[in-house]
């Protein structure tokens, strides 16, 4: 993950940023937390349609 947010001059780290802001989230809030936030909610929209259970 590391890799990821400096690949590209921190490419994926303003986008975060950006997104962060865009969203009204205090400065406070790590870029790796909104990944986190990010990627947890595009999962569970396609969790929700693909009916799938959880283990």
């Amino acid at each position: 993950m590391h890799t990821a947010l400096r690949a590209g001059d921190g490419a994926l780290h303003h986008t975060l940023l950006t997104l962060r802001q865009a969203a009204g989230v205090p400065g406070t809030v790590s870029a790796l937390r909104v990944c986190d936030v990010v990627l947890w909610m595009r999962h569970h929209a396609k969790h929700r349609q693909s009916d799938c259970v959880p283990d």
